[in-house]
Order: C-alpha cells, then sequence, then structure tokens
C-alpha cells in the first residue's frame, strides 16, 4: 500500500477499523444499558430473529417469509453436504453461474464469494465446516439498495437511512495495466495480494480505453464498495411497498433491507426488485459512509439509530427473550464461524 492510500485510509474515517470507528458508540450503549437496567434490551425487538438480530440470524428463514418473487433463487449448504448433492441442487433449480454464497448469518461482507463455476463451488463446499451457506443466484439488476427502516408502537414505519452502492471498479485508458490500476483504487489498497491472486493471469494486461471492469461484485464497505446517501430519493412509493413487504413479517421492529432494484421506479410499479437478505438490530445506518459525510454527522446518526433501538425496546412489555449466558455463547459461536469463513 502506498504512502498516500496509508494517509488517506487514516485521515478518513470511513475507512477505519469497525472497532475502532465505533469506541465512542461503545460508552453510549453502555448508558443505554443502564437506563434499561439491562444489557440485552435490544434483544426484545425483531422476535422472529435471533438475538434481535443482533447475531447468529439466519437469513433464509426471514428470506422465506416473503413472497418468492421478491427473493433470488437460493439453496442451502449444510455441513456434511457433497458438493454432487449441492450442485443437483442448483441443476435442479435452474440457477446458472455466476452464484454469490454467503454464510447464512453473515455480517458486513465476511465470507461473501461471488462464484463462477463449478470448480469454485466444489472449493466452497469441501471448505464449509460447521455452519449453513446459502448459494444465491446472481442478481444482474443494476442498482443495489440498502434501506434502513423501523416501525414505532403504532406500526408506522419510518425510513432512517437509504444509500445505493457504487461497486468498485477499474477504467482503462490503453496505457495503464490492470494490476496498477487496482493498486491505484484507495478503497481496496488492503486488499491487494488478494487482487493479486484473483487476477494473477490478468495482472499485466493492459486495459483498453474505456474498458470498465467491476473488480469487486459483493456489495460491502468493508471490500470496497462506494457507499452513496441517498436519502434524497425516498418518496412515498417507496413508503408503500415497504408497508407491503414488511406485512409479511409482523414481529419486524428494526432492521435494514438490502435489495438490488431495476431501476428506481421499480418501487411504483412493484417490479425489478430482489430482496438479498435482511438484517436487524445490528443493521447500521450506512448513509454515515458517504464520503459527502462529516464524522461529527455520522456519530449523530449512530447515536440517533441507538436511541431508536433503547426506546422501542422499552414499548416491550417483555423481558428478553435469551439470557446473558446464551447471549456470550452466541458471541462465540459467530467469531468461531466468521474464523471457518
Amino acid at each position: 500500500m502506498s504512502f498516500r492510500s496509508q494517509l488517506i485510509r487514516i485521515i478518513k474515517y470511513e475507512y477505519w477499523p469497525f472497532w475502532l470507528f465505533y469506541i465512542p458508540a461503545y460508552f453510549y450503549y453502555a448508558v443505554l444499558a443502564i437506563k434499561s437496567k439491562s444489557i440485552l434490551y435490544f434483544t426484545k425487538l425483531n422476535r422472529d430473529m435471533k438475538f434481535g438480530g443482533a447475531l447468529l440470524s439466519s437469513k433464509i428463514e426471514i428470506l422465506s417469509k416473503l413472497p418468492k418473487d421478491l427473493i433470488p433463487n437460493t439453496i442451502e449448504i449444510k455441513d456434511g453436504d457433497s458438493f454432487a448433492y449441492v450442485n443437483t441442487k442448483r441443476v435442479h433449480q435452474k440457477m446458472s453461474f455466476p452464484v454469490i454464497a454467503k454464510p447464512d448469518n453473515a455480517e458486513r461482507g465476511k465470507g461473501i464469494y461471488k462464484l463462477e463455476n463449478e470448480s469454485e463451488l466444489k472449493e466452497l463446499v469441501d471448505r464449509v465446516k460447521q455452519q449453513t451457506y446459502l448459494i444465491q443466484e446472481y442478481v444482474s439488476y443494476p442498482i443495489e439498495l440498502g434501506i434502513l427502516v423501523f416501525r414505532n408502537k403504532k406500526g408506522e414505519l419510518t425510513i432512517s437511512s437509504m444509500c445505493e452502492k457504487s461497486f468498485c471498479s477499474v477504467n482503462g485508458d490503453g496505457k495503464t495495466k490492470l494490476g496498477d490500476l487496482i493498486q491505484n483504487q484507495i478503497r481496496v489498497a488492503h486488499r491487494i495480494p488478494y487482487f493479486k491472486n484473483k487476477y494473477q493471469n490478468e495482472w499485466n494486461d493492459v486495459l483498453d480505453e474505456g474498458q470498465t471492469i467491476i473488480i469487486e461484485p459483493i456489495g460491502s464497505h468493508n471490500l470496497g464498495t462506494k457507499f452513496c446517501d441517498a436519502r434524497k430519493r425516498i418518496n412515498e412509493d417507496i413508503y408503500k411497498w415497504l408497508d407491503r413487504v414488511l406485512s409479511c413479517l409482523p414481529l419486524f421492529d428494526y432492521g435494514s433491507i438490502d435489495m438490488k432494484i431495476e431501476s428506481w421506479d421499480s418501487f411504483k410499479f412493484n417490479r425489478g426488485i430482489k430482496i438479498l437478505e435482511i438484517n436487524g438490530v445490528n443493521a447500521e445506518p450506512i448513509h454515515i459512509y458517504d464520503s459527502e459525510q462529516s464524522i461529527g454527522q455520522a456519530y449523530k446518526s449512530i447515536f440517533y439509530h441507538m436511541k431508536v433501538i433503547f426506546n422501542l425496546s422499552q414499548q416491550k412489555e417483555s423481558k428478553p427473550p435469551y439470557s446473558f449466558y446464551e447471549f456470550l455463547k452466541g458471541a462465540y459461536l459467530n467469531v468461531t464461524q466468521k474464523n471457518i469463513c
């Protein structure tokens, strides 16, 4: 990584490690936990998600409650499944390559891959142990969104964040090698060894002028995707569409919906939309990672959403459904499964 890239990644908070950026939030969480008299107050929300969606929440369980036309064709890979079995299911469901593979409880883009052929699928199946993976059809719609929404005690929806994701790409000029173009991309400066391996056969090729290659097709900021604040595009059509969809999830209180859409008119006409996943209380207002946002604005938004979760939890009469011991066991399992990925 060049000195310039290192300096930019130090100065701009959007590139900071998650644990570092969220240090102020840890202190605010302690305050809210004391006020609520429970460190697990957030698990009162989203009763159809484990721990309220904080960790180990099954994506396929939530997606399966939605209309089939809204979700990508998906199959599960479980520990012990053979490649022959998985590939037969893929063929039976007419799922062609490329496909997206992700842990059933994936977070922040960890363990998510775009698989181009049977060889890559076999490699994944042979590597998957002690957890469930999902294989989803690759949705080629051009716009990917993350929408954060919550429902108050009266059942009214509020969209508090919406972000459009711009996949990391490089543009050829007819002179520069692919490897040099990638190394000049600050957003993926921390992943150069990965890209050297991925593009080892094309690393020294010169891209034609005007040629564009998307080098990272997974919509995760951690992997290099640019997040663009799209709150100005929020309109009544989106609210009506969300209200219809979330009626299938009556226990949903707070979370984010990641989706791909064919166009911005998709919500109006209720077509050309695929929901990739739904997250719970661990969902972030990802517009804060827009490069135009200041660090002050980012923390203000984070604290606002933490207060929203706190207030919603206080409206729930029942106690948290999990003990502290259960949560610790879940947190340990969550860490070990990430290491497996």
